[in-house]
This record gives structure tokens, sequence and C-alpha cells, in this order.
């Protein structure tokens, strides 16, 4: 067993008695050349890798030149500064293009392996050393690193064949857990399409397979039983989206009591709590509206999923303005059928109005039509539902758990193998 010594550094802990401390300005050089190109291939970096983007689309930022942007050769090491806190924004290029001067791009000297240092830096975004050294406005605006800083940031230093040793082991060890963690990923996939096949034919054909069917006329929904009808939700429940209190003033946020649902919050299928909560002044002095409980919520904008996601109340609440809120007649239409009309509606609802930031406007919605047996038979298929779908749920919450662990055990080993704790 090798010895070890301290570092020095305290996110680097002991390395190897032979390792030692240098600066990225030993190992590297930014590379900050204008590329000055016509057409150049213009690459983005994510933490899936660098990639090639597709300009043509106008999709994201799109620059008015590209003459200003950094040259990217392939094994050039490529840093995003500016995002410190959502994972390991770091990667090796393997393609030959140009990148926005506001990422850092890096060119290895002689006797460094950029692989070896591009699962070093990965450590640095994991553990929040590259956060613990950025600087800006607050946390939350514009907290970044510096040129300087990423120049003059300490780095191991380590025999050129070891680092290429240990790259290759992490190459092999680290493609046999992505592997692992994609087949987990494609069995969530398959039950989440499961669930969502469950959910449909529930609502649209009922609990009794054998019942007479007869065309509903509508995409989504197909055919139903001939007991029942199709109805505007419009016509069955009541309507309208939130708000949000002037953040300026104080008064509409200190000391509030009353729960405040923000967009994000419909990813909870069922509200129990929210983190902000308004005044009574705040609510009086907004669009927001004191919902009841089992009130059923649908997010109304969003690039993302969130536009179409549906959740249920169960606390009383208010919400923003970017979530529509559909309070069920009760005579008419079960809060927990709505509910799940909805999930089965997903992605017809979004198919709609496309996958922009152009959202669903209400009077859309009021006439969308839904499946409509009578109250007793929508409380019998929602209980079904949500007794099938709890059980997929549990299914999916532990491969999700076996896919968490493996991504754990994946940072633990890079750490472990990029600073020398664990001998190759």
């Amino acid at each position: 067993m090798r010895e070890l010594k301290d570092s020095g550094i305290a996110w680097i802990g002991d390395i190897p008695n032979e390792w030692s401390i240098q600066r990225v300005k030993h190992a590297f050089t930014r590379k900050i050349e204008k590329a000055m190109q016509e057409n150049p291939v213009v690459l983005s970096l994510a933490r899936s890798g660098v990639r090639i983007r597709d300009i043509s689309t106008n999709e994201g930022q799109v620059a008015e030149s590209y003459f200003n942007y950094n040259p990217v050769d392939v094994d050039d090491l490529l840093l995003n500064p500016m995002d410190l806190y959502s994972g390991a924004n770091c990667s090796i290029s393997k393609v030959v293009g140009v990148i926005s001067p506001a990422y850092i791009n890096l060119r290895s000297e002689n006797g460094i392996n950029p692989t070896f240092y591009d699962y070093y830096f990965k450590v640095q975004y994991w553990m929040m050393a590259f956060f613990a050294h950025g600087k800006g406005v607050s946390f939350e605006n514009r907290w970044t690193l510096n040129t300087e800083t990423i120049m003059n940031y300490p780095i191991v230093s380590l025999p050129y064949t070891e680092q290429c040793r240990i790259a290759d082991y992490l190459d092999v060890k680290c493609a046999k857990i992505d592997s692992m963690v994609e087949k987990q990923q494609q069995v969530i996939e398959k039950l989440t399409a499961y669930k969502l096949s469950v959910i449909t034919e529930a609502v649209t054909k009922g609990l009794n397979l054998d019942a007479p069917m007869k065309d509903s006329n509508v995409k989504w929904i197909g055919a139903i039983p001939q007991n029942w009808r199709l109805s505007h939700i419009g016509n069955l429940a009541e309507m309208g989206s939130g708000g949000t209190p002037d953040r300026q003033k104080i008064e509409y946020w200190t000391e509030g009591t009353i729960p405040w649902m923000a967009s994000g919050e419909i990813n909870y299928e069922y509200v129990y709590e929210t983190n902000e909560k308004i005044t009574e002044l705040g609510m009086q002095n907004s669009n927001a509206k004191l919902l009841p409980v089992n009130t059923v919520m649908l997010g109304l904008i969003g690039q993302g999923k969130t536009k179409g996601l549906t959740a249920i109340l169960k606390i009383e609440s208010t919400c923003n303005q970017n979530l529509a809120y559909l309070i069920p007649s009760p005579k008419l239409l079960h809060h927990s059928y709505l509910f799940y009309c909805f999930k089965a509606m997903y992605y017809y609802v979004r198919g709609l109005v496309g996958d922009s930031q152009a959202g669903i406007y209400l009077y859309f919605l009021k006439k969308l039509y839904i499946p409509l047996p009578e109250v007793d038979e929508q409380f019998s298929i929602a209980k079904s539902l949500d007794n099938k779908c709890a059980k997929i749920d549990i299914v999916i919450t532990k491969k999700q758990a076996l896919i968490d662990k493996l991504i754990e055990y994946k940072k633990s080993l890079i750490y472990e193998a990029v600073t020398g704790k664990l001998e190759v």
C-alpha cells in the first residue's frame, strides 16, 4: 500500500508521497485567440459533453457574429466558469470548432494528459470547490470563476505515465457504470410509458373493458363507453390563474402565513406545503386567490416539462400566474379523475401549443374535451389508478435509487483515483 501525505488542500486531502501540488498555469495554456472564421462549426458545452450546435434553428442564444469566438481543437479541455453549482460543467472536445469566449478553453502542455485533468476538474465541480473560489455580486447572481483564479487553481502533479494509466482506468470503469445507469433509465422510461398507458386506458375506456364502445371523434380519446359523454372542461370546473404579490413590498411576504405555490411545485403532484408564503395584504393586492383543498393545478408555461404537468392541492393555497387552477363542480367532476385526465392529455396538450416557451391559454383549456362517466364511476376509476400507479411508482423509485447509488459510486471512484488514494 502506497504512503500518503497531506496535500495541504482541504478538498484534495491526502495524496501519494511522490505527487505534488502545482497550478493550472503550469500545466495548461488558456486559448484566447479569436477564430475569425466565416462559417465556423459552433460548439456548445454541456454536462453531457461538447456538442456541435445547429445554429440554423436559431434555438438558444445566437450570436450576431462568431468572429470573436475561440478556436477549439481536439483534446482541448473546456470549462464553464459561469455555472459552478449544477454539476460537472467541463469536458474534453473531440471535435474541431469554435466556442463562446465566455467559456475557458485550456490546451495542455507536453507531459499533461487532458483526460486525467478533465476527471480532476469534474471533482472540483461536484465538491463545490470551484464554487468556493467563485466571485460575483452574490451566490445567485453572476457568481463565476475568473481567468486569474482558474489559472492559479491548485492541481495535483504526477508522472505522465500515471496520469494516462488513471485516465484509462477511469474511462473503462465509468463506461461500465454509465452503461448500468443507462439500462436502469431505460427501464424507468418503459415503466413511465406503461403507467401513462394504464392511465389513458382507464380514463377513456373505463374499468369494464367489455363495455360497448362508441367513437368520441377526439384524437387523444378515441373510443369511449356508450353510456359516457364528452364535455368541455370549462363546463365542469371554475378555472383561472393566480398572481404574484410585488416582490419589492416586504409587507406582502415577510411573516406570511398563506401558502403560495410556485410553478416548480407542480412536480410534487400532491401539494402538502409550499416553499413560500404570502401575507393577507399581499393576497389582497395581487391576483392571488386562496384556493380550496382538492383544487387541480396545471402548468401553463415552460420550455421544459413543466408546461402541461398537473397536481392536486392538499392544502388551501394561492398560486402564481403561470399556474392554472381548476375547482371541479363536485356533482359533475371528481378532482382525482380530472387529475388523471390531464396526465393522459399531457403530450396532446403540449403538442397543440408546441414545446417552445409559448404558454397554454385558459380559453384553450376551457374548450378541451374530456370523457365523462358518472361521478361515482369517476371516483372508482381514480381509486383504481391510485393503486396501480402507486405500485408502478414503487418500482420506479427503487430503480432511481439504484441510479443515484451508481452515480455516487462513480463520483467517489473518480475522486479516489485522481487524488491517488486509490492505487491504479
